[in-house]
């Protein structure tokens, strides 16, 4: 057939046949016993980008990362009583101060932008 590619000979976990392109083994990269290694790096780092501080670290705006950081190391020690609660409560206090004015600080920035655009493109000075 024209376009089309073999099909992986292994069996999946469930006992149906694998439905992804095999490679030159006639496996595919999951199931190829000479790339066991690279499959099993990819599904740990798979698993890593799934987790929940990694998307948390894709959202958050670079300048914040030591704070949670921080933030994060600070619990662990709460938690195995390296830490006072007091002085975690303190720090995220501190660290949501931080938050809001930077996030402030961003929004004001954009709204200038945004002025100065509309000036431009109405043909007038920003105020």
């Amino acid at each position: 057939m024209e376009g089309s590619s073999l099909l992986c000979s292994a069996r999946r976990r469930d006992g149906q046949l694998c439905q992804a392109t095999a490679g030159p083994d006639g496996k595919c990269f999951a199931h190829s016993p000479a790339l066991r290694a690279k499959a099993q790096e990819a599904r740990r780092q798979g698993g890593l980008n799934r987790s929940r501080s990694a998307r948390l670290a894709k959202l958050l705006p670079q300048r914040l990362m030591p704070v949670f950081d921080t933030l994060e190391v600070a619990l662990g020690q709460v938690y195995r009583g390296e830490l006072l609660p007091q002085r975690a409560q303190a720090m995220a206090s501190l660290a949501g101060c931080l938050v809001k004015l930077l996030t402030s600080g961003e929004l004001e920035q954009r709204v200038r932008q945004l002025e100065e655009r509309q000036a431009s493109a109405n043909g007038s000075r920003p105020k």
